[in-house]
């Protein structure tokens, strides 16, 4: 994923924002986690967050929110 990054740049593809996460086009839940698309860079675009809470409706719960925010928490004691 970081060879698409580095390839592409570090800007969303959607809206030009810097950006740092790689998104799959066709999902793996419906390609396969082993299918050759996962890894396939046509099969991937260069998305900044906000852009990517679009792509991933779920994402926006608050209830998912909430438990973000918390990730790492106990990590970091």
């Amino acid at each position: 994923m970081r060879e698409v990054l580095d390839a592409r740049g570090r800007f969303c593809e959607c809206c030009g924002v810097p950006a740092r996460h790689v998104h799959h086009i066709i999902p793996c839940s419906i390609s396969g986690i082993a299918s050759e698309l996962v890894f396939d860079p046509a099969n991937l675009i260069v998305i900044c967050n906000d852009c990517h809470m679009l792509m991933h409706p779920l994402i926006r719960r608050p209830s998912w929110t909430k438990a973000a925010k918390g990730r790492g928490i106990a990590l970091n004691r």
